[in-house]
């Protein structure tokens, strides 16, 4: 059995993205993988990096970054955690680069969802430094969800969606719930479209009410993600933007 290389276009953008080369693994190199970084850390150890993974991935010549996306997504943080948790007896493929969102509605907002451009809220999102992996943007910058589709400045998995800070427009995947003085949601929403980035523009009062509502009870120092999840109506289906909290292990 051989590697399989699926190429997928990818849009070229203002950022320098380039086309990208979309990676999957079948069975039996996984099973190389997992042997190989086996042997090495049962030798040497493992410190909590992937140096033995990428030693691999560059004897191999696969491409590293395509290879953290499968590995992530399957939760290897490190070498063990690729002995112990990368499944070995199936084909493993990188994430999907995800689509854009329809256009009007970037943020997938629920289509009943409304806002007052009055409406004051006391809590918002900022980053900590250093609080988890793909954190990029500075110690207390101000962050918002990305619209879908959005392509990060800085490497973030695939398979999760990600905060833009408004000063630097780098991403956090992780971000802490904070308290700040009253806000509307129409200062809110003028303050991010102001910051100059692109994926921002669109960036409206229901937008900042939308998000600042759904933190608005969740205490200080909370850590918080964002995706898009599926919902399911009576008679309709679609996606929305979702805030959920994450749990810190390391």
């Amino acid at each position: 059995m051989r590697l399989a290389l699926l190429l997928h276009s990818a849009e070229l953008s203002n950022h320098g993205w380039h086309t990208k080369m979309s990676l999957t693994l079948d069975a039996s190199r996984v099973e190389s993988l997992i042997s190989f970084v086996n042997r090495r850390v049962r030798s040497d150890g493992c410190d909590h990096s992937h140096r033995f993974t990428e030693e691999w991935a560059r004897r191999e010549s696969v491409d590293w970054h395509d290879l953290l996306d499968i590995l992530e997504a399957n939760g290897c943080y490190c070498d063990c955690e690729v002995v112990l948790n990368l499944p070995y007896d199936t084909d493993l493929q990188c994430p999907p680069v995800p689509e854009s969102a329809e256009r009007g509605n970037p943020w997938l907002l629920p289509p009943a969802f409304e806002c007052e451009q009055s409406a004051v809220f006391t809590r918002v999102i900022v980053c900590q430094a250093g609080l988890g992996r793909n954190t990029y943007a500075a110690e207390g910058e101000l962050l918002v969800p990305a619209p879908k589709g959005a392509k990060p400045r800085r490497r973030v998995r695939k398979s999760v969606n990600f905060f833009i800070g408004c000063q630097s427009g780098l991403p956090s995947e992780v971000g802490i719930i904070q308290e700040c003085g009253e806000i509307s949601a129409l200062d809110f929403a003028r303050k991010v479209a102001s910051s100059g980035f692109e994926e921002l523009v669109a960036f409206s009062f229901r937008e900042a009410g939308f998000v600042l509502s759904r933190i608005a009870s969740l205490r200080p120092s909370m850590a918080v993600g964002s995706d898009f999840a599926d919902r399911v109506g009576i008679a309709s289906r679609h996606k929305e933007l979702t805030l959920h909290r994450v749990i810190m292990t390391r």
